[in-house]
């Protein structure tokens, strides 16, 4: 059997009433006289009062929610789909984050499973942007989203702000948060990392993730490059201003990660452990 949600289409209208007042719900005909059903039931669960082609909800709540629709005999002749409202916040986990200072990024946010979302962003420059889809799972969400008037040059003086507005089984879900872009950069891993032996020493070698913006001097990156020695310990090197280094100790395996230093300090996910002795024997193997 379909849920209430299931069962609406597409041009259906919906209405949104507060928890426990009174709704009226409008039959769209000419019509005098007609009767209701909720979900398809003759017999609904909400207390309602009829009046011509009006119907007036009492006391609203979630079991009252659905489709509401007026008949004459057996003629259907509207159809309204009633949630219960509410500006929903605790639980939602609404979570951003851009790769860079490109002015693009993605959302996620928990949601009931029944639940269908959209997402507007209102930008910097404080033009509205189209409502976007939501693409949902398992009640998380994700949608994603670029702000064409972002300059990744400048400083942000107003934030951006996302509004949510979802449709589950019974509720009506709206929510909005601001942030800025500096503060939900966290970059990708930093790519090519290599590792030649010279003697007792490693070199190390890295380039920055290739979706970070350049020039590499304004869009400085501090990089932590982890170790792990024959023992099993972890080391950790901080190294900023430079996309190499060397080891003095022993290593059987490195891999990096990298921040900007200077906003958000939110490290990137580390790149894959780079085996120090099969790095080696791959390069005297290409020569």
């Amino acid at each position: 059997m379909l849920s209430p949600l299931e069962q609406r289409t597409p041009r259906q209208r919906v209405q949104v009433g507060k928890l426990n007042g009174d709704v009226v719900v409008k039959c769209n005909t000419s019509e005098q006289q007609v009767t209701w059903t909720q979900n398809g039931e003759p017999e609904p669960m909400a207390e309602l009062v009829a009046e011509g082609r009006n119907l007036t909800i009492i006391g609203l709540d979630l079991p009252a929610a659905g489709n509401y629709s007026c008949w004459a005999g057996t003629v259907l002749l509207d159809t309204t789909y009633v949630v219960v409202s509410g500006t929903r916040k605790e639980g939602m986990n609404v979570s951003c984050q851009a790769e860079s200072y490109h002015g693009s990024f993605h959302c996620s946010w928990s949601g009931p499973r029944s639940a269908v979302f959209r997402a507007r962003l209102t930008r910097s420059d404080g033009s509205l942007g189209e409502w976007v889809p939501a693409a949902g799972r398992r009640g998380r969400f994700r949608a994603s989203f670029a702000d064409p008037s972002f300059c990744p040059f400048g400083e942000e003086l107003r934030p951006l702000q996302l509004q949510l507005e979802g449709l589950s089984d019974n509720s009506y879900l709206n929510f909005s948060t601001q942030f800025f872009i500096r503060d939900i950069v966290r970059p990708d891993p930093p790519q090519d990392l290599t590792v030649q032996r010279r003697g007792e020493q490693l070199r190390l070698a890295w380039a920055p993730p290739a979706s970070w913006p350049l020039p590499k001097s304004y869009f400085a990156l501090l990089y932590r490059l982890q170790y792990e020695l024959p023992n099993g310990t972890q080391v950790d090197k901080y190294v900023e201003g430079a996309e190499e280094t060397r080891l003095q100790e022993r290593a059987r395996r490195v891999r990096i990660s990298c921040q900007d230093p200077y906003a958000n300090p939110a490290w990137s996910p580390w790149s894959a452990w780079q085996d120090v002795d099969a790095a080696q024997q791959s390069r005297l193997r290409a020569r």
